[in-house]
């Protein structure tokens, strides 16, 4: 467990229908094991930066012009 201003909001690509994938891998590199992380409805919380640069996601774009600066990497912060 880590405290409300540690928590994170990741972005994973969807694995296929009939995939069960041991880790899934956010767009910034972190791993997550099945069960460590909550599927939520929207983005909420502190948004992972590398994650949304990476993302193909167009409301993002802007910050792809930013990518080397974002860190990421897979670690959770």
């Amino acid at each position: 467990m880590v405290g409300e201003s540690r928590r994170t909001c990741h972005l994973v690509p969807l694995p296929e229908a009939d995939a069960m994938p041991r880790l899934l891998t956010a767009f910034c590199g972190l791993r997550i094991a099945p069960g460590s992380g909550e599927v939520l409805a929207s983005p909420v919380g502190m948004p992972c930066e590398p994650c949304m640069a990476r993302s193909p996601v167009p409301a993002f774009a802007m910050l792809q012009h930013f990518h080397g600066r974002l860190g990421g990497g897979g670690t959770d912060r």
